[in-house]
């Protein structure tokens, strides 16, 4: 299933060890959320990823990365600092292996979706400008 191999393969890249299982599912309000199952001090917590089906036909393969690279953020947060749960610093995770434009893509057809709108400097931080960053908004490529 490609959102799985999807998921594997952002997990590898942030190095993430936790059991996180996606979940297709008819209606989640949120369109794509996680959610801890706290399973004791005797077991390993899990991390569901829920992905509202029809939301999810609608991305192609980048934007897909790009919404489960922010969920996996929250995981990645949850683990390392658990005080500090925001979507800023989701978006700052997923950027690590995504890019800002997918990120920009995945909100705008969230809002969309939703029939809302938002900021994607308050969600993505500032752009700064590097070669490389650059280079990917005039499609030159750096060598």
């Amino acid at each position: 299933m490609r959102i799985r191999v999807i998921a594997a393969n952002l997990e590898a890249r942030l190095e993430m060890t936790q059991n996180v299982q996606i979940w297709i599912v008819p209606v989640d309000e949120r369109m794509v959320s996680v959610e801890r199952i706290h399973k004791g001090a005797s077991a390993d917590d899990v991390f569901i990823i829920q992905l509202d089906q029809s939301f999810l036909e609608g991305l192609n393969d980048e934007e897909l990365q790009a919404a489960i690279a922010h969920e996996l953020g929250h995981v990645w947060i949850f683990c390392h600092h658990p005080y500090l749960q925001t979507e800023a610093l989701a978006n700052e995770i997923a950027m690590r292996v995504v890019s800002r434009d997918s990120m920009k893509k995945v909100y705008a057809k969230l809002w969309l979706h939703l029939g809302t709108s938002g900021d994607f400097e308050k969600l993505l931080g500032t752009e700064t400008k590097t070669p490389a960053n650059v280079a990917a908004a005039s499609n030159l490529v750096i060598k």
